[in-house]
C-alpha cells in the first residue's frame, strides 16, 4: 500500500490593522505624559504639524520643558496619599494628610500620640484606627515609630509565619551586641532557628522612605469630575487641543507625493486625539451615572464590570481597559485609578466595596486585646446582610492589608506596652 502526500491549500481570512487605526487604539492607550512625549516626536518627523502659539507661550525654552518631563517623578508621600486616598474613608483623608505630611525622610512618624492628639483635634481612638490603615500602605515598614516597629511591620507583612524573627525585634541592641548564645536561651529556639530568624531581619529595610524600590508606574491624573447643580462636569486634564495641523501649498511637484502623505499622516493623528477624548470622557461619565451615589452621597460603590459600561457605550470591553489603563480620576481633591469605581459583584444587590467597609468597620471596631477570628467575621457579617464565607474573608482582608487575628493581638499589645518615651517596657 503506498502512502502519499498531498498539499491541501487552507485558507483562513486574517483581520490586519491598518496603521491609522493602530495609531488610534496605541493613542487611546497611553496616558498624556507618555502621549506628549510621543506628539514630540511626530512634530520632529512632520513638518505640517505644530504647536500652537498658546502652547509656545507656556514654554520658551523646550529643552527645559523636556528635562523637566523626564525628572517629573512621584514622591513617596504623592504615593502614599494616592493609596490612602483608595484605603480610607473621606472624612479620615484629611487626618491622613496630616499624618503623611509629618512622615520625616526615613518613613517614620516620630511625634508621640498625645501630641498628635492635640495637634489634629481628635481622640487616640481614632488616630490609632487611621494609623493602623496607614501603616498597611507600600512600601511596608512606613509611618513606624522607631526602628523595632519598622522591622517588625515588614516582616508581620512579608514574614507573618515566622514569629520568631518578630520576637528577634525585641532584642535588636542583644543582636547588635553579638550575643547570639544568650539570644538562644532568652527566645528558647536553636542556633539554626535563631540564623534564619537574623537572615529575614536583615532582608528588612530600616529607612523605607529613602527606598522606594521599582515602584510601579505613577498614576497619571487624565480627568477632574465636578458637581455643579447635582450635575456631573467633566474635564480632560491634557486634551491636546494646541497641536494643530499647518498645511503647506503644493506647488513643488518634486515634494507632492510626500506632502500627502504627511497631511494625511497628520490628520489622522488628530483624528486619533480626538476620539481618545470623546472616548475618555464618554466612559467617565458612565462611571459617574453609574456610580453617582458614590459621587454625590459618599456612599459605597455598586457592583460595576466594564461589559456593562462597553454595552452602554456600543464599546468593546477592551476598549474599556485599553482607555484607562494606568489613568486617574480627580474628585474632591483626591486621585482615584479608575478601576477602583469597578467593584467586583459578591450577590445581585451586593458589591465588593460594600462588604469591604463593613468589614474595615467590624476590625476596626473590634476589642484589641480580643479580635474578631475570621470566623467571628464571617458570622457577623453574615448577619449584617453579606453572606461571606470565611475563606472570603480571609482574601479581602489580605486585600485590605489586614493582618489576622494573632497578629493584630500582638500589635495592641505591642501599643499597650510601649512607653511615653517610645520604649517597649519589660
Amino acid at each position: 500500500m503506498k502512502s502519499t502526500l498531498a498539499l491541501t491549500p487552507n485558507i483562513q481570512p486574517q483581520h490586519r490593522l491598518k496603521p491609522a487605526m493602530l495609531e488610534s487604539l496605541n493613542i487611546l492607550h497611553m496616558s498624556s505624559d507618555a502621549l506628549a512625549a510621543y506628539l514630540n516626536e511626530q512634530m520632529l518627523s512632520n513638518p505640517l504639524l505644530e504647536w500652537s502659539d498658546q502652547r509656545t507661550a507656556r514654554s520658551d525654552d523646550l529643552y527645559e520643558q523636556a528635562g523637566q518631563f523626564v525628572a517629573a517623578e512621584v514622591s513617596l508621600k504623592q504615593q502614599l496619599r494616592q493609596q490612602a486616598a483608595v484605603l480610607l474613608d473621606p472624612a479620615d483623608q484629611v487626618i491622613a494628610e496630616t499624618l503623611i505630611g509629618l512622615l520625616d525622610d526615613d518613613g517614620y512618624l516620630r511625634e508621640e500620640p498625645d501630641a498628635l492628639c492635640g495637634l489634629m483635634h481628635i481622640n487616640k481612638a481614632r488616630l490609632n484606627r487611621i494609623l493602623s490603615l496607614l501603616k498597611t500602605l507600600k512600601p511596608a515598614g512606613i509611618f513606624a515609630h522607631d526602628l523595632r516597629e519598622c522591622l517588625l511591620l515588614q516582616l508581620m507583612e512579608q514574614h507573618p509565619e515566622n514569629e520568631l524573627a518578630r520576637r528577634l525585634t525585641e532584642h535588636l541592641e542583644a543582636l547588635a551586641r553579638g550575643g547570639t548564645t544568650s539570644l538562644c536561651r532568652t527566645l528558647h529556639c536553636t542556633a539554626d532557628q535563631l540564623n534564619e530568624a537574623i537572615a529575614l531581619l536583615r532582608r528588612c529595610d530600616p529607612k523605607p522612605g529613602r527606598s522606594q524600590g521599582a515602584a510601579a508606574a505613577p498614576l497619571v491624573c487624565e480627568v477632574q469630575v465636578e458637581i455643579e447643580d447635582g450635575q456631573f462636569k467633566i474635564t480632560l486634564a491634557h486634551s491636546f487641543s494646541e497641536l494643530i495641523f499647518n498645511p503647506m501649498p503644493i506647488d513643488d511637484p518634486t515634494v507632492q507625493d510626500y506632502l500627502k502623505q504627511k497631511t494625511a499622516e497628520a490628520k489622522n493623528l488628530l483624528l486619533a486625539i480626538q476620539k481618545r477624548n470623546q472616548t475618555l470622557a464618554s466612559i467617565t461619565r458612565a462611571i459617574c451615572l453609574n456610580q453617582s451615589a458614590f459621587f454625590l452621597r459618599g456612599q459605597p460603590l455598586i457592583p460595576l464590570t466594564r461589559h456593562q459600561i462597553a454595552d452602554q457605550l456600543g464599546l468593546h470591553p477592551s476598549t474599556i481597559s485599553r482607555s484607562l489603563a494606568g489613568k486617574g480620576l480627580e474628585f474632591n481633591g483626591q486621585l482615584y485609578p479608575f478601576s477602583v469605581f469597578f467593584s467586583a459583584q459578591v450577590r445581585n444587590d451586593l458589591s465588593q466595596d460594600q462588604v469591604l467597609r463593613q468589614l474595615k468597620r467590624l476590625i476596626h471596631e473590634e476589642d484589641a486585646e480580643a479580635p474578631l477570628s475570621d470566623q467571628q467575621l464571617s458570622d457577623r457579617l453574615k448577619a449584617l446582610g453579606c453572606p461571606i464565607s470565611r475563606r472570603t474573608v480571609v482574601k479581602y482582608r489580605e486585600k485590605l492589608r489586614i493582618p489576622d487575628s494573632r497578629v493584630r493581638r500582638q500589635w495592641a499589645r505591642t501599643a499597650l506596652c510601649r512607653t511615653p518615651s517610645g520604649k517597649i517596657e519589660k
